[in-house]
């Protein structure tokens, strides 16, 4: 018994550490935690009710009864139905945006042109050493790049402002300049072959070498296909009025009608089954309705046996005894919040549930819907159970979350539906590479003038780079200010107090969307691409932007035949929005290098000010 504290009644307590005394150098026999008496710790389970569990039985085999149908058709938002193939990812076929060449791409189209002429020499009977050389003269003849003139007297005022423009881009200047008369436009040259590649042999020709500009020319065309031409506009999944993708994606069903897969509000860039809802709603023309009898061939199934293994991931505790865990992943010291809800939903898998899980291996094939009808489990004891979805996509209670589920879009607009449970693999991209933004634009919202700014931050250089948008801007707005004739008042002269200003300007790359009534509905509005005022020689002019981005409705260069262009008021939030283009660059699983030339849209940096104003009076400093 513990000694009792007379003064405070506590009992004195004392504590022994017992350690264990090894009397061999070796500890084997130690470690091996021997059980003398098997039939004992048997009986003191059954007597803890250890033997009474459900699911002592350890899984040794399983059957999956799998159910896959192949997407059969796509369909872009401004394009028709097409035949869907694997050949090239989704991401290329849904992203691609038509790509306005800048001066070095057609340098860099006319060298390879002069490369196919070498190569077609070579393998020409009798060969052609030289080639290039030869027919050099004539391509830059007949599609040559012409100098840069200066600004002349007698120009009119829009040919004066399209001088400007590119005579305020001196790395520009110098090098069109430079290549006058030296080289020629592989562009024009590609124009020239698609439209008839006889007179395009006829306008090169030294006679009787039709053979070898032939070839020269399909390998030309084959090569500035692959890496230039993009989609067109008419057929592209942008929808401008929303700064987003839109398409859809067919897939027969077991009733004989189409599976409709609609991706309304795709931007990130990050294709994935989560941009993704079925679409019971509308009818898609071209992929809705009854599936082909050739498509309905893509529904297969198949019936798996495999032997299931435990879930296993870096950190995760090991099932064996004496088998220690990796001490580099310390779930133990992971800081969760309250509101971490995702990390806290990893961490009690990780350190309760991990054993309690298992892997069965099955290979889905890409660009399909897959759904598991069933599995059946068989333990160590015999047994059998039917595995089934854990919700079924029949509840909406937070618990029943499912990490791969599809929403589902119902005609009557009611809400917790089930969700599609089947798993989607998109032929999607997994990694690729990105070019620095060729354009970008960024929205801000203006209450002082209740209106939206797009500012062009950045615009291409036309030497294959991007430069400031607002260098840019200063540039061209200084150099135009060199050659304007507009007479300029000088208030130091006359005596005065006040000055009235009718209005001020903002800087040319800055952009206004002013807002405007809907059609036929006067308590909504949208947002419509405007205009400012350029006051040169007298004479006002319309600003218009510079980048692809904003030219919506701007064919080629006349800025004076511009059409409405209108974004969804809704599209620019508080926070602004921010809108890239950028080059991207993949391999296929074929081993395919596939280009192209893409939007993105993201969150922007919040509100801005652009400081115009409207009938001030200032008072003249003396």
């Amino acid at each position: 018994m513990p000694r009792i504290d007379i003064f405070s009644c506590e009992p004195f307590r004392a504590w022994n550490r017992l350690e264990a005394r090894p009397r061999h150098a070796e500890f084997d026999k130690v470690l091996e935690a021997d059980v003398h008496d098997a039939l004992w710790m048997l009986t003191r389970q059954w007597q803890f009710g250890e033997l009474q569990g459900e699911d002592t039985g350890s899984a040794i085999f399983s059957k999956i009864y799998m159910k896959t149908t192949a997407i059969t058709h796509v369909k872009t938002a401004n394009g028709k139905a097409q035949p869907f193939d694997d050949s090239i990812p989704l991401e290329e076929r849904i992203e691609s945006m038509p790509y306005k060449l800048d001066f070095k791409s057609k340098l860099e189209a006319a060298y390879i042109f002069l490369r196919c002429l070498d190569r077609a020499g070579e393998n020409a009977n009798p060969v052609v050493p030289n080639a290039s050389k030869l027919y050099k003269p004539n391509l830059i003849k007949k599609f040559g790049i012409d100098e840069i003139a200066p600004v002349q007297n007698g120009d009119t005022n829009a040919t004066i402002i399209g001088k400007v423009k590119s005579l305020s881009n001196d790395n520009y200047v110098n090098m069109v300049n430079a290549s006058a008369g030296r080289y020629f436009d592989g562009a024009k040259l590609y124009v020239a072959i698609i439209a008839s590649q006889v007179n395009a042999i006829a306008a090169i020709s030294l006679g009787g070498d039709t053979p070898l500009l032939t070839a020269a020319m399909n390998d030309f065309v084959a090569w500035y296909q692959k890496n230039y031409v993009f989609s067109s506009a008419e057929s592209s999944a942008w929808v401008p009025s929303k700064l987003e993708y839109q398409f859809n994606c067919a897939l027969p069903a077991e009733d004989g009608n189409n599976i409709v897969l609609s991706a309304d509000q795709y931007y990130s860039g990050d294709l994935d089954w989560f941009s993704m809802d079925v679409n019971k709603v509308e009818t898609v023309e071209g992929i809705s309705g009854a599936a082909d009898v050739g498509d309905m061939l893509n529904i297969k199934e198949q019936l798996l046996s495999v032997i299931p293994v435990e879930a296993k991931f870096a950190g995760a505790p090991n099932s064996r005894f004496w088998q220690f865990e990796d001490g580099k992943v310390d779930l133990g010291n992971i800081n969760a919040q309250t509101t971490d809800l995702s990390k806290l939903v990893f961490t009690e898998y990780a350190l309760m549930y991990n054993t309690d899980w298992l892997l069965v291996p099955y290979g889905v094939p890409v660009g399909t819907l897959c759904e598991i009808k069933g599995i059946i489990v068989t333990d160590v004891f015999g047994q059998q159970f039917f595995v089934q979805s854990a919700t079924q996509g029949n509840t909406d209670n937070w618990a029943g979350w499912g990490m791969y589920n599809l929403s589902t879009v119902n005609p009557d607009g009611a809400r917790n539906v089930p969700t599609d449970t089947r798993l989607l693999v998109l032929p999607n991209v997994v990694k690729n590479l990105e070019s620095e933004p060729a354009e970008e634009v960024f929205f801000v919202r203006d209450e002082m003038t209740n209106s939206i700014w797009a500012i062009e931050s950045s615009v291409g250089d036309e030497l294959g780079s991007n430069t400031d948008g607002h260098n840019s801007s200063r540039s061209f707005t200084e150099a135009l200010k060199a050659v304007d004739t507009t007479p300029v008042t000088n208030e130091t002269d006359v005596d005065v107090m006040f000055r009235y200003t009718l209005a001020n300007t903002v800087p040319e790359n800055w952009i206004p969307f002013i807002p405007v009534h809907s059609d036929e509905l006067n308590r909504q509005v949208k947002l419509q691409r405007a205009a400012m005022p350029r006051l040169f020689n007298n004479e006002f002019t319309h600003i218009r932007p510079v980048t692809q981005l904003l030219r919506e409705g701007i064919a080629g260069d006349d800025d004076e035949k511009a059409k409405a262009y209108f974004i969804n008021e809704e599209e620019i939030p508080r926070a602004g929005v921010q809108l890239s283009a950028t080059f991207q660059r993949t391999r296929w699983y074929n081993g395919a290098v596939i280009n192209w030339y893409g939007y993105r849209k993201q969150v922007g940096r919040g509100e801005g000010s652009s400081g115009l104003y409207y009938d001030r009076v200032d008072a003249v400093k003396k």
